[in-house]
């Protein structure tokens, strides 16, 4: 006859030797029973955790969010499955979870608390993370050119260089169309892969005006030309001789691309000047164009994520975070004049 195996043998198994981190909450929240994986994510002792709730073991914007969700479970009876979200370890580093909790039902079919298995993924999530980042500053980067070259067809078209053939003409608008249409496709695969939290590639030594600055001018000629704009000293413009930087030379062309394809966009038939200033242990940049200057109420929030209303809503916040992954920061102001700078710093 086989051995008839106790259910609490089953239970103390599964709570000792599972990978996953297990928990089971009553309904106010204080933990009952955790797995020891639980313990050591938590880096202290399986017993010692017992009675504790979220508030005592994270910090509180994360417990707070937690216990409102434990909530929802008991009082809708409805489980979370699968949910991938980061989470504060204690004592060390964040990690990525597929989270599924579920209620904890007695023999009456009441619930008195919550289930919950976790199942940490995070170098996963951090590859997917990284490839999909990859993928969105390689199309934001991408769009650059391409308008470019829409921007020169356009002056083709109203004979900028010469007079055309009118055959040549209708072309060079269905041309133009469909470079439009692949813009549109381009900025809409560039909403759906941003995630932004790529790892620093390494630095290396450049020189600002003759490696950033001048080659990314060049792309956008034909804008400046069509859009009759000066580049002037307005800020204190960069000196002539070498300005050696060490930073990732695509993430800061992707930053003064972004910054120069705006201070285009909105300072038509206006300036745009470039600022530098050595503030000892990092250099102090900037773009500034003579367009209108953003809303005061807008003065924030231009570097969040889908922010803008007539763009991707990526560019400045892309900006921003390859900035700060440098170990420097950007912010805006509004000039004396009432124009708008973007200001940002790179360390030494």
């Amino acid at each position: 006859m086989d051995k008839i195996i106790d259910g609490n043998e089953i239970m103390q198994a599964l709570l000792c030797d599972a990978q996953d981190i297990i928990y089971f909450k009553d309904a106010s929240g204080k933990y009952v029973a955790v797995s020891n994986s639980f313990a050591v994510h938590s880096k202290s002792a399986a017993g010692d955790v017992i009675g504790k709730t979220d508030f005592d073991l994270l910090p509180a914007e994360q417990a707070e969010k937690l216990f409102l969700e434990d909530k929802n479970i008991i009082e809708t009876g409805k489980a979370v499955v699968d949910k991938v979200e980061k989470r504060t370890c204690p004592g060390g580093p964040d990690m990525w979870l597929s989270v599924t909790k579920t209620p904890w039902k007695n023999s009456a079919g009441e619930t008195i608390g919550i289930i919950g298995v976790c199942r940490e993924i995070t170098e996963r999530a951090e590859r997917e993370k990284h490839i999909l980042d990859m993928l969105s500053i390689a199309t934001h980067d991408m769009r650059g050119p391409l308008i470019s070259i829409g921007s020169m067809v356009k002056l083709l078209t109203r004979g900028t260089f010469g007079t055309i053939d009118e055959s040549v003409k209708v072309t060079l608008v269905d041309i133009s169309g469909r470079i439009g249409c692949l813009e549109k496709l381009m900025g809409e695969y560039l909403c759906k892969s941003s995630l932004m939290n790529v790892r620093t590639p390494d630095k290396e030594v450049l020189d600002l005006r003759q490696d950033i600055i001048d080659p990314i001018l060049e792309e956008f000629l034909s804008e400046i030309e069509e859009s009759k704009i000066r580049i002037d000293n307005r800020l204190g413009a960069i000196p002539g001789n070498k300005i050696m930087i060490k930073a990732n030379a695509k993430w800061i062309r992707i930053v003064y691309r972004n910054l120069i394809r705006n201070a285009i966009k909105y300072a038509a038939e206006g300036q745009i000047a470039f600022g530098f200033e050595d503030k000892g242990d990092h250099y102090q940049l900037n773009v500034y164009n003579s367009g209108p200057p953003v809303p005061a109420e807008r003065g924030a929030s231009i570097f969040e994520k889908f922010e803008s209303s007539d763009s991707t809503g990526l560019g400045l916040a892309i900006c921003r975070n390859l900035i700060q992954k440098h170990g420097g920061n950007m912010w805006y102001e509004n000039t004396w004049d009432n124009h708008p700078n973007f200001i940002f710093t790179i360390p030494k």
